[in-house]
């Protein structure tokens, strides 16, 4: 009998979908022993959609958005006087999210022109950093340790909008908004707005 229940109501909503992403954003990340900084990102998506009914999904997806960010910063040093660098960073950012999602954009034969999503999950991170010069600043500290990379793990969540495009609203732009928390080495504190278009 369950089974027969299982099969009615697997019956009842659509066969699972991929669903690719593609676009650009901004990135910033920052902490208390690093700058704060952005970065410029492309963003890929790929997301299974399932569990569909007329107008909502769950889904699972790797939003994945890789950058590159510049720094340009001047310290002085009392024995050689003004020293400056300009360096060029990147930034990788790969989460795993679990989403609902509804209206355009959340199951295939929906055709409403403004849809939403929330989920959370958790993300890997790495970035160029750069470490906060301590107050009193002594000329030991080696300007090279500065600039370094430094990576991070921690829970992740986004919010947004997707809204509909074409006759039959079968594409559609979203606007996602993220938020990540690092919880080991410099335990920074993420945050992404990205545009992507979704075919």
């Amino acid at each position: 009998m369950l089974a027969i229940v299982c099969f009615a109501y697997l019956s009842s909503v659509h066969a699972q979908r991929i669903i690719h992403g593609v676009g650009t954003g901004v990135f910033v990340d920052g902490s208390s022993k690093t700058e704060t900084k952005a970065s410029s990102v492309l963003n890929y998506s790929v997301r299974v959609s399932f569990a569909e009914t007329d107008n909502t999904s769950l889904s699972l997806g790797i939003p994945f958005s890789a950058g590159i960010n510049g720094v340009d910063e001047y310290y002085y040093d009392s024995y050689t006087g003004e020293y400056g660098y300009n360096n060029l960073g990147f930034m990788v950012n790969v989460p795993l999210m679990f989403n609902f999602n509804i209206g355009a954009g959340s199951a295939e034969g929906c055709q409403n022109r403004m849809g939403f999503f929330i989920g959370g999950g958790f993300a890997y991170h790495i970035s160029s950093v750069d470490r906060k010069i301590p107050e009193l600043y002594y000329d030991y500290i080696a300007y090279d340790d500065l600039h370094t990379t430094a990576s991070t793990i921690g829970p992740a969540a986004n919010i947004g909008l997707r809204i509909g495009i074409g006759a039959r609203k079968r594409h559609n732009i979203e606007i996602n908004t993220f938020y990540m928390k690092g919880v080991t080495s410099y335990k920074p504190h993420i945050g992404g707005l990205t545009c992507l278009f979704n075919f």
